[in-house]
């Protein structure tokens, strides 16, 4: 036999590239932008929280003869009311092997030492789920199941999506829940091995994702044993223990921009309250601005509503939208001249920075910036130097308040460390915001 590489196989070495690619999802501009307030501390009720006050009528006092003015000076005043903002909480743990922890030591070893691989990891993963939620409603789904056209079996392992652009908030490993209401009424009961569904596969550009066994082994959406046996069309889907009622305090899912400025069609029940203000009184000051602009150009629906905005006072200074919608706004400037292409960077870390383009609205510039985490059928405008994400210590933290960042497991030859977010966001000025409404 001659002599070749494959004959001789035991004799060669393999040359290693040296870095390690990491393909997950890192850009977070919504987030990444947002005012960081991490100071807050002190009582944590419904009617006791982070005091936060908005100023929506003046004092009504005003008429065109003394005796009426005065009159209703005896019972009138100034109106004001305020957020009692709660923190929400996420949690991610991780459990270290103690020898493989030991055998990445160095990089002469491995690639990555693997402790740093998953602290790195686990930061990453909690970061991007509160990133998501800062976009939506508050209750914790982030998606829906397609309809009987899309989805006319549950005999199947994988799972179409009503809205397609939804499967950017899922990935590998997720374990997901269903239920009837997006806020978890009629949750849908589990298989008999009592877990939701866990992701072992995802397609961004088909809308799909395939469910299986922990173990990764494909099984049907409605099995008996791995799956959610009565899920159905339209039902909503949340990562597993995120279900909520917007607002819970002491919940799981922060309240996000589509939660404090809802959409287009809102109903706003007199003494409903978000966070001990009744938005019904003045919904516009209170609740920002609604603007349908689904059968629109993408920038004449951003110029338009920015108009909705300018009309009560107040002014849109960015806008969020996904990157569909951006290609189509800058492919729209585009043939009409120069794109002005700007670079957005967060006020407490310059280093860090975000493209968008700019557009001028009804009182000015407007920066636009695309976004992945953004749902397909939201422009989100605001001033976003009028918002604060809130927490309590930093917006992410190891738990090592024994000062232990690793604990031994007590059943097993390994580590275990897990971090926590106490937060929220809150809009320190309702009026400046507006929730567009984009076709998908």
């Amino acid at each position: 036999m001659a002599s070749n590489f494959t004959t001789l196989d035991a004799l060669f070495k393999q040359k290693y590239d040296e870095p390690l690619e990491d393909l997950t999802y890192k850009d977070r501009p919504f987030l990444g932008l947002l005012p960081k307030y991490t100071d807050v501390g002190g009582a944590s009720q419904s009617t006791r929280a982070w005091h936060i006050p908005l100023k929506y009528a003046n004092t009504a006092a005003v008429g065109g003869t003394f005796a009426t003015a005065q009159t209703r000076a005896a019972s009138v005043s100034s109106k004001v009311v305020a957020w009692e903002l709660v923190t929400m909480h996420q949690y991610g743990f991780i459990n270290l092997d103690m020898e493989s922890v030991l055998r990445s030591e160095g990089k002469e070893h491995a690639f990555v030492d693997e402790k740093s691989l998953e602290i790195d990891a686990i930061i990453e993963n909690i970061s991007n789920r509160l990133h998501h939620f800062s976009y939506l409603d508050g209750t914790g789904s982030l998606a829906q199941v397609g309809n009987a056209t899309q989805m006319p079996s549950f005999a199947t392992s994988v799972m179409t999506l009503l809205n397609p652009e939804t499967a950017v908030y899922w990935s590998y490993g997720d374990e997901i829940s269903a239920s009837l209401t997006s806020s978890g009424g009629t949750p849908r009961a589990f298989g008999s091995n009592g877990h939701g569904l866990f992701v072992i596969a995802v397609n961004l550009d088909a809308g799909t994702f395939t469910v299986g066994t922990a173990a990764g082994a494909a099984v049907n959406i409605n099995d008996a044993a791995d799956g959610i046996p009565t899920i159905t069309n339209s039902d909503y889907l949340q990562h597993r223990g995120d279900v909520q009622v917007a607002g819970t305090v002491g919940g799981t899912v922060l309240s996000g921009f589509s939660n404090f400025i809802p959409p287009p069609g809102t109903t706003f029940t007199p003494g409903t309250t978000l966070y001990n203000v009744d938005r019904s009184t003045m919904v516009d000051f209170l609740a920002g601005s609604r603007y349908d602009g689904s059968s629109l150009g993408i920038e004449e629906a951003l110029v338009r509503a920015s108009n909705v905005v300018a009309k009560k006072g107040g002014k849109i200074k960015q806008y969020f939208i996904n990157h569909k919608h951006f290609s189509d706004l800058v492919a729209a400037i585009s043939a009409r001249g120069m794109v002005n292409f700007l670079e957005i960077s967060p006020a407490e870390h310059p280093e860090i920075g975000f493209e968008g383009v700019k557009i001028i609205g009804a009182k000015g510039s407007i920066d636009v910036i695309p976004d992945y985490a953004c749902p397909s059928t939201l422009a989100a405008g605001m001033d976003i130097e009028q918002w604060y994400c809130a927490s309590v210590g930093e917006l992410v933290r190891v738990m090592n308040g024994d000062g232990l960042e690793f604990l031994r497991l007590s059943n097993s030859d390994g580590l275990q460390a897990y971090w926590a977010s106490y937060s929220n966001l809150v809009p320190l000025v309702p009026r400046d915001n507006c929730n567009v409404l984009l076709a998908a």
